[in-house]
């Protein structure tokens, strides 16, 4: 039996409300309103954690691709330490949105377990013209904001 999901996933943020006395708003899914042929430039600025930080970053809504390296797919994971800092991707969406959250890997009894969207996950967003600087919050409500920040820029 599969599950019909709700019709504005990929197509609206969505927001964590654990956060309560937060007085910024805490995305726990971005969508970005991009052309339908975007390249954005993605940058790995810093991590404070010690579990693994990454970014999945897709086409949800509609249909399109991302290509970047000559890989193309309509979803990415990308791992802060297994990527370039700063590296671009070609985006192509027929209804011109692009998701992004935060994910990270831990070590549980000795085995990676990778998690996202949990109850203190969550990004501040700090925007200036088209670039988007994310700061993010794997797990744990005592937070900075700081276990992963990274960048999209929109380019075209």
């Amino acid at each position: 039996m599969s599950q019909k999901l709700p019709d504005w996933l990929g197509k609206k943020r969505t927001y964590n409300n654990e956060f309560g006395d937060v007085e910024r708003e805490i995305i726990k899914w971005e969508v970005l309103s991009i052309q339908k042929k975007q390249l954005v430039k993605v940058r790995f600025i810093s991590v404070n954690s010690d579990n693994r930080q990454g970014i999945r970053i897709a086409i949800d809504a509609g249909k399109g691709t991302l290509t970047t390296n000559g890989v193309s797919g309509r979803a990415f994971e990308l791992w802060e330490d297994e990527c370039p800092k700063e590296f671009e991707i070609e985006c192509s969406s027929d209804e011109g949105y692009l998701s992004v959250y935060n994910i990270f890997e831990r070590n549980e009894l000795g085995s990676m377990k990778k998690y996202s969207q949990m109850d203190y996950s969550g990004m501040i967003l700090e925007q200036k013209g088209n670039i988007y600087r994310y700061r993010c919050n794997d797990t744990g409500r005592n937070t900075n904001f700081d276990k992963l920040v990274f960048e999209i820029e929109l380019l075209n």
